[in-house]
């Protein structure tokens, strides 16, 4: 019988459907290592038959990092090993070594590039993909990169995706009917207050908007949240902005993306991206695709809505001021949205993915 095991370093609530959907195809056989989170409202304790919590994951010199309990997991012939694609965590790096010494067919799981990537960093993570048995990056357009590098070992591994997605059947039946007329002259942004988001940017632009500028609507908390109320009031955009904090509950989400016209994130996005899709808001993102995270393949410029200028708070305020007027257009932007995140970035084709790329590594091995 083939033991599935998912190496985590957290386990993050928007994790948890697509593994319970792996879990529902492979029962018992199928396990999530993972370590309490840090995440705040993201992470939570799970009761689930299929996570097995570990020790919390220990800072080495050097920025690397030690898993307790995973290196020495007992791993057999024919097992599949899933690891979280992270080179720093070197408790993965000696289960890598010890997997294929043992037989085990080995995935790994991660990003071809992110927002703080650099060239030697990529390199890096290329090391440990090269004895892998098969890739899974995060979108099909990570995928395509890789495969267009002249890297000589890739053609004997499996190469896939996920499209990296979250759970949206609740938000299918809780999101409104994109009629611009009918939404307040408001955005939403959602995610983590730090300086990934650069939510200070988005302050910037609204202020110089003055008394054209719509209300903005702030989902989540994290570090800087102090700091930008404070920045925010200095501004004069003390009306201006709705402060919700981390909402988990998806019906309290819906209530205040189903008012807004659109989405706004100044930053580095990733799934909050596809959670404001999901929504069928139009999106403004900045013009730099390498500095997103790799979500930011469900963006079209120009279809799904509007860039700016990364980093330059005109640039932006310009596209805010050009996009929200125009009804019409946000309508278009919100029905593409659609006909992105539902049919792909999901947890359910997720699960189909994974599923597919379990068929051929065990058509592979045969």
């Amino acid at each position: 019988m083939t033991v599935i095991l998912h190496i985590q370093p957290a386990l993050p609530r928007y994790r948890i459907d697509f593994f319970e959907r792996l879990s529902q195809r492979y029962g018992p056989t199928m396990k999530v290592i993972y370590s309490p989170g840090s995440l705040g409202a993201l992470t939570r304790p799970v009761s689930a038959k299929w996570a097995i919590a570990v020790g919390p994951m220990q800072r080495l010199a050097g920025g690397l990092v030690w898993q307790p309990g995973v290196a020495g997991l007992a791993v057999g012939r024919g097992d599949i090993i899933v690891l979280s694609g992270n080179p720093r965590q070197i408790s993965t790096m000696v289960l890598l070594v010890r997997a294929k010494l043992n037989g085990a067919r080995v995935v790994w799981w991660g990003h071809y590039w992110s927002s703080t990537s650099r060239r030697w960093r990529q390199l890096l993570r290329h090391l440990p993909m090269a004895v892998a048995d098969a890739i899974l990056f995060y979108t099909d357009n990570e995928v395509d990169a890789f495969l267009a590098e002249p890297i000589p070992t890739r053609d004997r591994r499996i190469v896939a995706a996920l499209n990296n997605g979250i759970n949206v059947e609740e938000i299918r039946n809780l999101r409104q009917p994109f009629i611009a007329a009918e939404r307040e002259n408001a955005l939403l942004f959602i995610g983590r207050l730090s300086a990934k988001a650069e939510l200070e940017l988005g302050l910037q632009a609204l202020a110089l908007l003055r008394d054209k500028a719509p209300v903005l609507h702030v989902i989540g908390d994290g570090d800087l949240r102090t700091v930008l109320q404070v920045q925010a009031r200095k501004l004069g955009l003390g009306e201006s902005i709705v402060w919700h904090g981390a909402l988990v509950d998806e019906a309290r989400i819906a209530e205040v993306a189903n008012r807004c016209l659109a989405f706004m994130y100044p930053g580095e996005v990733g799934l909050s991206l596809i959670h404001a899709m999901a929504y069928t808001l139009p999106a403004i993102v900045h013009d730099e695709p390498r500095r997103h995270m790799p979500e930011i393949a469900a963006f079209r410029a120009g279809e799904t809505g509007l860039s700016f200028a990364r980093g330059d708070a005109c640039s932006l305020a310009r596209m805010i001021q050009t996009m929200l007027p125009d009804g019409g257009r946000l309508e278009q932007f919100a029905a593409a949205a659609a006909g992105i995140v539902g049919p792909s970035f999901t947890t359910e084709d997720m699960a189909d993915r994974f599923e597919a790329l379990i068929t051929r590594m065990t058509e592979a091995s045969q």
